[in-house]
């Protein structure tokens, strides 16, 4: 009878073991997901449209668990090629963080620069749609004599894991899906007549999110960055805006070769 019992509880502890691995999934944070050599390279093709370019990241330097990358070119077509060779990044407990700049181009508006601290760009314990990271403001940017407020809010988030992506460089599987956000509202001061009044040019919405696919031991292999706007309609009034009345612009980029140490 002892023997029996011992064998259903050994049998018992087996299931449960089992079961937890599955529910917690990828648990282990020695898995990288931007691995950290010295001399480590990902080239990219970063397409819009018919134009495309080629954008190079290269780790420069590693200092423990931080490290920095630079971009060729110095100010590279990727917005996340951008991002990650801003300023520092930090590999620790299974999330990458970045301490730099998202730099995009507003369509008719302009190229605008937002500082991210500590910010989580992605997390491999983290839940599906778990919000990461997110840091907002404001700034005034002035196009053909309008001044135009604008409010941000950016934000990262985990999605469910890619099961596979194919790219010039391969097919990687089991990625991890991370996005990041901005979501943009603006307004400005407009005369209409005699009489000066603030209107809202947009209302806020998600300008840019970008669906970042990272697999083990290689790199972000793939960044799709979709750009949409659409602006509140004032023709009636008379009025001519300096920007876009709507925009839907897609950037991919995408992994071509890459080696790592």
């Amino acid at each position: 009878m002892f023997k029996k019992i011992a064998l259903i509880c050994i049998a018992s502890v087996a299931v449960i073991s089992c079961t937890e691995s599955d529910d917690t999934g990828r648990s282990n944070d020695n898995f990288s997901y931007l691995p950290l050599a010295t001399n480590n390279t990902w080239t990219y093709d970063v397409a819009t449209g018919t134009d495309s370019s080629s954008d190079e990241l290269t780790v420069s330097s590693v200092s423990g668990s931080n490290y920095t990358l630079t971009a060729n070119p110095a100010v590279p077509a990727g917005l996340m090629t951008g991002v990650l060779s801003s300023g520092e990044l930090t590999a620790a407990n299974g999330q990458l963080i970045g301490n730099g700049t998202i730099g995009f181009d507003f369509q008719g508006v302009g190229d605008f620069s937002i500082d991210i601290v500590d910010g989580i760009l992605y997390d491999q314990n983290a839940n599906n749609n778990e919000e990461l990271y997110t840091t907002s403001g404001t700034f005034t940017e002035t196009v053909d004599g309008y001044d135009l407020d604008i409010n941000y809010v950016v934000s990262t988030k985990q999605l469910a894991d890619q099961s596979s992506i194919t790219v010039p460089a391969g097919t990687f599987t089991d990625l991890l899906h991370s996005q990041l956000i901005i979501n943009v509202s603006i307004s400005t001061d407009i005369a209409i007549g005699p009489i000066s009044q603030t209107i809202t040019l947009l209302d806020a919405q998600d300008v840019i999110v970008v669906d970042n696919y990272w697999a083990q031991d290689v790199g972000l292999v793939k960044s799709d960055n979709q750009l949409d706007y659409m602006l509140e309609d004032f023709s009636s009034l008379g009025v001519n805006l300096p920007v876009p009345q709507s925009a839907s612009v897609l950037t991919t980029q995408d992994l071509t070769i890459y080696t790592v140490n």
